[in-house]
């Protein structure tokens, strides 16, 4: 820190001195003088005898506290103190199983994360959103579908119901996943699914 005023006076017996202030340098903060006083500025008055005193700074600090939103978690330390400039420490956001991660509150993407050259306090929450998983149902030749052939259905959820149609002398075999279920409905979606239903020529008598 620096210190504006005159810092030496002559002041007659029961005289008073005039202002002077102790102004830290940036990222810093005044304490006190080293006679304890923490008047800022500072005036001494009725002076009776010499005085000899120094303004002592400190530097500023932060605190860094990360909050995990529904849904997920943090690994690492959530509440950090850290000096002016310096930095802190990583910190991942975990999501729970069927979500992910999408953002910090402040619009951060970063996972992890670790915030460098600080310079304020900060406060922030992981957001988390669940997974979303596309059903693709496809007809191969001499068949069509019945029921929504492209469907996003959230983790742990059901699809709706797709019932493959054969054509006119054709029966449905399976799907080529190797399920037979016909009509099919998808539940406990956890993953995506692209299936194609296949058909062969049914035989005459």
């Amino acid at each position: 820190g620096t210190l504006t005023g005159s810092t030496t006076q002559t002041v007659n017996y029961n005289g008073s001195g005039t202002a002077v202030e102790a102004v830290p340098n940036t990222g810093y903060h005044f304490v006190n003088w080293s006679d304890g006083g923490t008047t800022n500025p500072r005036t001494d008055v009725n002076v009776t005898s010499n005085k000899s005193v120094t303004a002592n700074f400190a530097i500023d600090t932060f605190t860094l506290n990360y909050t995990a939103g529904d849904h997920g978690s943090l690994s690492g330390e959530a509440s950090q103190t850290v000096e002016y400039g310096a930095d802190g420490t990583v910190v991942t956001a975990v999501p729970d199983t069927g979500y992910h991660f999408v953002n910090w509150s402040d619009g951060s993407t970063a996972n992890p994360r670790t915030d460098v050259n600080v310079t304020a306090d900060l406060n922030v929450t992981a957001n988390f959103a669940i997974d979303t998983f596309t059903l693709n149902y496809t007809a191969s030749d001499h068949g069509s579908l019945s029921g929504e052939a492209s469907q996003t259905v959230e983790y742990g959820n059901n699809g709706s119901q797709v019932t493959a149609v054969p054509a006119t002398g054709y029966h449905f075999v399976d799907w080529s996943d190797g399920s037979e279920a016909n009509p099919r409905t998808d539940a406990n979606v956890t993953a995506n699914i692209d299936v194609t239903a296949n058909f062969d020529e049914s035989l005459q008598e």
